[in-house]
């Protein structure tokens, strides 16, 4: 059978929702329409593009330090590349029809490393920059928290699995996104736009990115941080209380 067109091919990758605002905003849609490009291409793998993905963060984590403005919009242009490579491995796989255990390892993985060795680094160019070693803590706690978040989803997510419960965490079953039209795509996206507020992992980068461009990614430490210790404590309350659901129907 002939390979599907361009078209059916980026119809078909629209299966997926998102839930950072900027995966919804630009994230997705650049990484689906790069996958409906190269979505027939055999050696253009799943892992390979998450492989590149993360070089393109680590690069960009060591660029942070030079601090020249040729060096700032690099790291903006490789960091908003690489989240669009983020979508783009996992449309792959789901197009092909070939998920994988070593995919998503690698993907949460190298997501989790992305962004703990980014902050570190925006602590440390924060601090050359003449800010205080409080910025420098709260740069090292917007890497930190997110992993915290991602541990307590995983965690609750094993014991409503290993108890037979009926999942709280991961994705909720909606209309998929590509039988969407062009005006509910629209509608969808502006209904999304409070998730902003949410400080998710791919915001991170959109408020980094921003911040480079405009001169100075140090002001963003301390505001970000507080947002992240709000959804922070939020998340971690409503965990808590799953659990403690889970001990009393035992």
């Amino acid at each position: 059978m002939s390979a599907p067109g361009f078209a059916a091919r980026l119809r078909q990758l629209r299966s997926k929702r998102y839930e950072d605002w900027w995966h919804i905003v630009f994230g997705g849609p650049v990484g689906v329409f790069l996958a409906a490009l190269v979505a027939e291409v055999r050696w253009i793998t799943p892992n390979r593009v998450t492989l590149v993905g993360f070089a393109m963060r680590l690069v960009a984590a060591g660029l942070l330090q030079v601090g020249s403005r040729g060096a700032d919009v690099t790291v903006v242009v490789l960091l908003q590349v690489s989240i669009a490579l983020d979508i783009m491995d996992g449309s792959l796989a789901r197009y092909r029809r070939q998920p994988s255990a070593l995919g998503a390892f690698l993907d949460k993985i190298t997501d989790g490393a992305s962004l703990a060795v980014l902050s570190l680094c925006l602590g440390a160019r924060a601090f050359a920059d003449g800010y205080g070693v409080g910025t420098v803590l709260a740069a090292a706690f917007i890497g930190s928290s997110y992993l915290l978040r991602c541990y307590m989803y995983w965690v609750v997510a094993y014991m409503e699995q290993e108890r037979g419960m009926t999942a709280s965490v991961g994705p909720k079953a909606m209309r998929a996104f590509g039988e969407l039209s062009l005006g509910e795509r629209m509608r969808y996206y502006l209904a999304s736009s409070w998730r902003i507020l949410l400080a998710g992992e791919g915001d991170v980068y959109f408020w980094l990115g921003l911040f480079l461009l405009l001169g100075c990614p140090g002001a963003m430490v301390v505001p970000l941080a507080g947002v992240m210790a709000f959804w922070t404590f939020t998340i971690t309350a409503k965990r808590v209380l799953r659990v403690m659901q889970l001990d009393a129907r035992r």
